[in-house]
């Protein structure tokens, strides 16, 4: 997956370098108008020129979708976790763990807010935790008995004992919520009519 994704980059960047030298050049007067349009009239006049432009297009074009689905499809494929009882093959989805695992741990008060995400391959489960937590959470006995309770919850819902990754990243702190505060209701008084001054 790393080297799929790392050559779509490569491949990406490269024709955007391609594309932007040629127009650099051009607006430099280093290709001025009159030799791109007689590369142009070259290529559009020599048949075998032009299927050989054509047939690099094509490629280009077939490269791009084969990367995009090697990329996304792996992707697909890691969102969901796949074994076999003794009557049958069982596949559950991760995004179905991921709203386990967040029930689980948005019971907590140092927690504000949690966002999990998981992805299965052959080594194991990676888990990546982004949370928001509240100003008084102790960060370091947090995340290892949220690493704990992850592990275990995990563990115990498809009985997977193998290897499990659990990364957390604290994006933010913030203050606790203030006490919402109610306004005062005013007791009912007697009011006393008013007939008017008097002189």
């Amino acid at each position: 997956m790393w080297l799929m994704t790392r050559l779509a980059i490569i491949f990406y960047v490269s024709i955007l370098w391609v594309a932007s030298l040629v127009v650099m050049l051009f607006v430099l007067h280093i290709f001025d108008f009159d030799t791109i349009k007689n590369i142009l009239s070259l290529v559009y006049d020599d048949r075998k020129l032009r299927m050989v432009v054509f047939a690099i297009a094509c490629g280009v074009v077939l490269v791009t979708f084969l990367l995009e689905n090697l990329i996304y499809g792996r992707r697909r494929m890691e969102r969901t976790l796949a074994f076999d009882n003794t009557s049958g093959r069982v596949t559950v989805s991760l995004a179905a763990i991921e709203d386990l695992i967040k029930s689980l741990i948005s019971q907590l008060p140092e927690i504000k807010e949690i966002k999990p995400f998981l992805t299965a391959n052959k080594k194991g489960i990676e888990v990546q935790v982004k949370l928001v937590l509240r100003s008084q959470a102790n960060i370091p006995d947090l995340t290892v008995k949220l690493q704990d309770m992850i592990r275990r919850k995990i563990e115990e819902t498809i009985g997977m004992e193998g290897k499990i990754i659990i990364r957390i990243h604290v994006a933010k702190m913030v203050l606790s919520d203030a006490k919402s505060k109610r306004p005062i209701d005013v007791v009912d008084q007697p009011q006393i009519p008013f007939h008017g001054y008097r002189i």
